[in-house]
């Protein structure tokens, strides 16, 4: 495909996901869809309509669907343009998330952030928390967000600050931070904990779009860029963080972000959510 009929079909299927989205918002037009939707003729007619917006079975197959339509994904310079802002200011959801570091702060001494960008959040929290010097703030994500991380992290002499591509680094931290980050992995977070062997005491999962129905893959368009991901069921995540000893302290919305699919709003994330976890004693 060319590059030109790329933009095209791009635009189409945005303009399109856009228009369906506002018929569904109506109890009427949601009603049409979901006989659509019901009828394979029209099913079929309704992916060819809005492409890759719709759900998946797998992340595998939600990322098949966007090969040349990706944009660079997380490696895209729009996507990690917005993550240097993003260090400076508290967003919508931090503010719980600032309550409970600060009252466990005393017993946090690393931190593990999974898919923490250029370090951000650690840039974010440090403003409004009394970080000691030997604070251990290890991010993992991927290779190029890494370089730009550490870069960021040089110019601003920041050495409480690490960088790593290894899962298995977050094994015996204090703190495991999953921010905005969740949704772009397959697996659950209980499979993910099942095999450290020291669990993190404290789990926070902020900005993380959870559903209510069975879990599924989707695509989200930024414009310029296109990400796979997956929402998982609210349910299902903390009833499998209860069966490796951990305890729910506080839960949160966050109603300024959502993943809204277009055909699917009964099975979309109308807003994100925040979770705190503790371990508890044996």
């Amino acid at each position: 495909m060319s590059s030109i009929a790329r933009r095209m079909r791009i635009r189409q299927i945005q303009m399109s996901s856009r228009l369906l989205r506002g018929v569904c918002a109506s109890p009427t037009g949601l009603a049409i869809i979901k006989r659509m939707r019901a009828a394979p003729m029209f099913q079929t007619m309704l992916d060819a309509i809005v492409g890759y917006n719709r759900p998946f079975q797998t992340l595998d197959e939600a990322a098949a669907a966007i090969v040349g339509y990706e944009g660079g994904g997380h490696s895209n310079p729009d996507y990690l343009a917005v993550k240097v802002p993003e260090a400076e200011n508290p967003r919508p959801g931090d503010y719980a998330a600032l309550f409970h570091i600060r009252r466990n702060l005393s017993t946090i001494h690393t931190v593990f952030d999974l898919g923490g960008s250029v370090g951000n959040l650690f840039y974010c929290y440090a403003r409004y928390l009394n970080f000691s010097p030997d604070l251990s703030w290890t991010v993992c994500d991927l290779a190029e967000t890494i370089r730009v991380g550490k870069i960021l992290a040089d110019s601003r002499e920041e050495r409480r600050l690490r960088f790593t591509d290894q899962l298995k680094d977050a094994d015996g931290s204090d703190l495991l931070v999953i921010s905005g980050a969740l949704h772009y992995f397959e697996q659950s977070l209980s499979n993910i904990l099942a095999s450290f062997i020291s669990k993190p005491r404290y789990a926070l999962i902020n900005r993380a779009p959870l559903i209510n129905v069975p879990a599924f893959a989707t695509v989200q368009d930024g414009g310029t860029y296109r990400l796979a991901c997956k929402l998982h069921n609210r349910n299902d995540l903390i009833q499998g963080l209860a069966g490796l000893g951990y305890e729910l302290v506080d839960s949160w919305d966050i109603p300024s972000r959502s993943v809204i699919i277009p055909c699917y709003p009964d099975r979309s994330a109308e807003s994100y959510s925040g979770l705190f976890f503790q371990l508890a004693r044996g």
